[in-house]
């Protein structure tokens, strides 16, 4: 618990003429009820409500709480504290603990939560905001978050349970990270939520911390024959193949899931990202009429293009096939050589198909903010 009172807090407050800039290094805040109830019954019996008592400086009336302003609570413990209409604009609450505090309808605008741990916490209405990573680092595991002002730039790398590779833990927090940014109509925020909480899906189908501490076995065993030879980190990488490919007891791995995760965000980020899929279009286009122009190339005979005689056929018209086979079109001059050069054509058009349709279900689902 709190080894000061409430009134202890706000008296420590008033001689120190306010929060701004204060330092409570030293003091255990844990439990303290510093929420807006409390100090309407504080200021009755100073008489403020009734005109007698002059308003103390600890007071804000924006919020009707109490004001820590610029306070500085880094490190500090705030378990289970009670801070609902705090203003705590601009104050320092790096790697603070405040797991499991009331936060309701405070105002924390640019105040510096890197590190901090809210786990548990209630942050209904609470205001984040900041020109600044300002909640990188930050815990947020079971931490009820409802119309919480803030923007995908605030996390900077990531949260704290990413950031420690809690990948199961990460997962749920950006999923309550995007309902929160949907309700608030951030539609670009909640794409960024939606695709960080499926890379953590991704990542707790792979070998985490019971996959590294298998293959730290195997390295400590003795070699055989067919790997006395390898260097360390090869050897490694090996094994962890092996552990995703052939899953050891103990150690859970999905490699279906993962491979089906990974190629979903490789293509579009999973149907949040057209421009990729766009580039995709390209990248085909272009591989295929590289490979058209080297087939032609190295064969004594045309192979792909069959043009008149005497127009010897051109990087453009390698490039020009390609296109038109990506989009299933046809141009009388180039037409393919050979049934080989046609069947490749027809496999380009299947991928053409394939990522025009994926393009235009990822841009529509753009447009209508998912």
């Amino acid at each position: 618990m709190a080894d000061l009172t409430t009134e202890q807090f706000l008296d420590l407050l008033q001689e120190r003429g306010g929060a701004q800039n204060t330092d409570f290094a030293g003091h255990d805040l844990a439990g303290i009820n510093l929420s807006g109830e409390a100090l309407e019954e504080i200021l009755a019996e100073l008489g403020y409500e009734t005109g007698q008592g002059r308003r103390p400086s600890w007071f804000e009336p924006w919020t009707k709480g109490i004001s820590l302003s610029r306070v500085k609570l880094r490190g500090m413990n705030l378990q289970m504290a009670d801070l609902r209409n705090a203003c705590l604009e601009g104050a320092d609450l790096r790697e603070t603990d405040l797991s499991g505090a009331y936060l309701h309808e405070a105002t924390l605008e640019e105040a510096d939560l890197r590190g901090a741990n809210l786990t548990g916490a209630v942050l209904s209405h609470t205001i984040l905001w900041a020109k600044f990573p300002s909640l990188e680092g930050v815990h947020l595991y079971g931490t009820q978050i409802e119309f919480v002002p803030c923007t995908q730039d605030q996390f900077g790398k990531g949260v704290g349970e990413e950031l420690a590779h809690d990948w199961l833990r990460a997962r749920e927090v950006y999923l309550a990270l995007r309902h929160n940014f949907l309700d608030l109509g951030r539609y670009g925020d909640a794409s960024w939520a939606y695709r960080k909480e499926r890379r953590m899906e991704r990542h707790a189908a792979y070998p985490s911390e019971e996959g590294s501490r298998w293959v730290r076995d195997e390295l400590a065993k003795e070699r055989s024959p067919w790997t006395k030879w390898m260097p360390a980190g090869l050897l490694e990488r090996l094994l962890y193949l092996k552990l995703f490919l052939v899953p050891q007891r103990g150690v859970p791995v999905q490699c279906k899931r993962y491979i089906e995760n990974k190629l979903q965000d490789g293509l579009c980020e999973y149907g949040e990202n057209p421009g990729r899929l766009g580039g995709w279009g390209l990248a085909t286009a272009f591989s295929f009429a590289v490979l058209y122009f080297l087939m032609d190339w190295v064969s004594p005979n045309p192979l792909v293009l069959a043009l008149a005689p005497g127009a010897p056929a051109s990087p453009l018209d390698y490039l020009g096939f390609s296109l038109a086979s990506l989009a299933t079109m046809t141009f009388v001059r180039l037409e393919p050589a050979s049934n080989f050069a046609a069947l490749l054509g027809s496999i380009e058009g299947l991928l053409g198909i394939g990522l025009l349709a994926l393009f235009m279900f990822t841009l529509g689902r753009r447009m209508s903010g998912n």
